[in-house]
């Protein structure tokens, strides 16, 4: 057969041929392009990376992301063979370990013809990865297996340190505060995208080269450590029940790192509980009051190098300032004294007079000398919303007569928490500044990389006003107002603060807030802390060394118990077991306490030493201990001495 128009008819065919091509080349280039969602039903969609955990310094979870997975399948897509579906409900079986195969094998069958049947729940990412591996997922749109991913951020340990840690956004998952919010760039990974053929209740996905995996968030290691954290939450949470306060905050600093190991917060809430609603330790700025009163102090030792038995007259306690509205009055009516007595007893007028009597002509250089303690500068904390110190100035507006002698003794001014506890820091690391931190370390999988910081540390004074300020806090603790932790069985140095709110308002009934900071052990300081209780039940009590020091007191003594036994104590006999056996140890106490008898097979005498000593020798012996009661020296025991051994059967210490 002659085919006519042969020419016409090649033409004709190349044009089809030529069209079909670019109509198949514009789909492609759609499909990869950036455009692609303008095309009906095909969609490039964002895939959220993992976010990474945020961990304690001994790995423990304080904010984690669960994670969860559905996997569907859609039965009217079903492009399968028999044999290919028994494979598939062996798989099924095989990576999820809950159903047999033929369980499977009758779900699939059921499926058909269904669009988005359920095939397994909460399933874990190991599951989903392995689920990816078999040869039926990676068939065309993944055979009809849908995968869904469902995320939620939540805080084991609930409110502890909750604000610290931070939180997110619910709808967007941005951070809104804390370390979430720091250190976001680095806990939340990097996004994916993902083609996929859209229909109404499901995303098919399709294999594209375009297609991008996200890669998880790195995990973020903190200083802080749970058991610090609990024993702070609690002392706080006691005091405030207990002198009805509005709220209350504490932190505990390691004084040679700038480790914040633990750090509360506790807000009393409508319902006269107590929960974490706001940073205050951070981000609230609060007139500190007498714990101001070491950095005047030193600033006169370090500008006059003055001595701590110059004195002072502090006018029996009742002195007006030139130009000041009131009088200022004393707790403890003191007369010509020692800075050393001024400085222990907490004297206003004392410290306002010594500051005003050797500063009333260059205040500046007295604000100068504070800011080289370091005290005006924004703390480097690696948290968001920190403010900068307010320390007024001569060339201020509100500058007046009495601003310095106020000043001197912690009103007009403005700091948090922090920046007090940094510069007590300081003192304690002899006189090296160092900036506080909670984020130490990164880890991406199995690799973990400590955060590089710019902490240049650099000394705020001379060593010998460093010494008088070690002389000064110790002498607060075993003569002053700090003498309430003279008991305990370390050496403790600090500051207490009693600082009424209101003052600018004569006719309102006084409100208060209560603090003390410090450190320890005085001899070789390990932790410095902060405690701050705000407005107590006047009735009850105000003084920090009424509210705040019994805080502190029993953070301290409980750090002591947990970790104190190698601390220097010239209280108690107290032995580094790596440095001392156990039979040395027996007969160090034998000499201190003759009646310590151990006898093998009964139970040995420990009534009348020290609860750290008789923990010791008892842990170290073998045996469980039960303590009753906060500190001090054993009163009773049971089991009593010299009975016969009860396995099982702890010993319980009365103190």
């Amino acid at each position: 057969m002659k085919i006519k128009h042969p020419l016409r008819l090649t033409l004709l065919s190349v044009f089809v041929l030529l069209f079909s091509t670019v109509i198949v080349m514009s789909i492609i280039q759609i499909i990869n392009s950036d455009d692609y969602s303008s095309v009906d039903h095909l969609k490039m969609i964002k895939i959220k990376a993992e976010r990474g955990n945020i961990y304690t310094y001994d790995y423990q979870l304080l904010a984690v992301t669960s994670t969860s997975y559905e996997l569907r399948f859609d039965g009217t897509y079903l492009d399968a063979t028999e044999s290919e579906l028994y494979n598939l409900a062996s798989d099924l079986s095989d990576i999820f370990l809950d159903r047999s195969k033929d369980d499977y094998l009758s779900d699939l069958i059921k499926a058909k013809n269904k669009q988005y049947f359920l095939l397994k729940r909460n399933a874990s990412l190991t599951q989903i990865e392995d689920l990816k591996k078999i040869s039926f997922y990676k068939k065309p749109l993944n055979g009809g297996l849908i995968i869904k991913q469902y995320s939620t951020r939540h805080k084991p340990n609930k409110n502890s340190a909750s604000r610290t840690i931070g939180d997110l956004f619910k709808d967007s998952a941005l951070p809104i505060y804390g370390l979430e919010y720091s250190y976001n760039s680095e806990l939340m990974g990097v996004d994916g995208r993902q083609l996929v053929l859209h229909e109404p209740g499901l995303d098919r996905s399709i294999n594209s080269s375009d297609n991008i995996s996200p890669n998880s968030g790195q995990d973020l290691i903190t200083t802080i450590e749970l058991s610090y954290q609990d024993i702070l939450e609690q002392a706080v949470l006691r005091q405030l029940e207990k002198f009805k306060a509005d709220f209350g905050t504490a932190i505990l600093m390691e004084v040679n790192t700038g480790q914040i190991k633990a750090i509360t917060n506790l807000q009393k809430t409508n319902f006269n509980t107590y929960a974490e609603t706001y940073n205050f330790g951070i981000v609230y700025p609060l007139e500190p009051g007498s714990t101001f009163k070491l950095a005047s102090v030193m600033a006169y030792l370090e500008d006059f190098n003055g001595s701590l038995d110059d004195t002072v007259d502090c006018k029996n306690g009742n002195y007006k300032f030139p130009g000041a509205p009131i009088f200022t009055a004393d707790s403890e009516p003191l007369g010509v004294v020692s800075l050393k007595e001024l400085f222990a007893y907490s004297s206003n007028i004392g410290v306002g007079r010594l500051i005003t009597k050797y500063y009333g002509d260059t205040p500046k250089d007295f604000i100068n000398r504070i800011y080289e303690f370091g005290i005006g500068n924004r703390s480097k904390i690696d948290l968001n919303k920190v403010p900068k110190p307010k320390i007024k100035f001569p060339d201020d507006k509100s500058w007046s007569g009495i601003s310095l002698p106020w000043m001197s003794y912690g009103y007009g001014i403005n700091l948090t928490a922090l920046d007090i506890l940094t510069f007590y820091n300081a003192v304690a690391n002899n006189g090296y500044l160092i900036s506080p931190y909670l984020g130490y370390a990164l880890r991406q999988g199995s690799k973990s990389k400590k955060i590089i910081r710019d902490n240049i540390s650099y000394s705020i004074c001379s060593n010998s006003t460093i010494e008088k300020a070690h002389e000064l806090l110790r002498d607060v603790v075993l003569y002053g107002t700090g003498s309430e932790l003279g008991s305990l069985p370390f050496p403790v140095s600090g500051k207490t603060g009693t600082s009424v709110k209101n003052y600018s308002n004569k006719n309102a009934e006084k409100v208060y807030q209560s603090s003390f900071v410090g450190f320890f052990p005085s001899n070789k300081p390990k932790y410095t802390c902060i405690v701050v209780i705000d407005n107590p039940d006047r009735k009850i009590g105000y003084y920090g060394s009424k509210v705040a020091v019994p805080a502190f007191k029993e953070i301290a003594n409980k750090i002591y118990l947990k970790e104190g036994i190698k601390w220097n104590s010239s209280n108690s006999i107290i032995y580094n077991e790596s440095d001392i056996s156990l039979s040395e140890i027996l007969n160090k106490s034998l000499q201190k306490n003759t009646q310590n008898i151990m006898k093998e097979g009964y139970y040995p005498s420990v009534v009348g030493m020290h609860i750290a000593d008789a923990i010791q020798l008892l842990e170290n012996s073998g045996f469980e201990v039960i303590i009753k009661g906060d500190y001090g020296n054993v009163k009773k025991q049971y089991p009593k001495s010299n009975t016969i051994i009860k396995e099982g059967l702890a010993i319980t210490l009365f103190i």
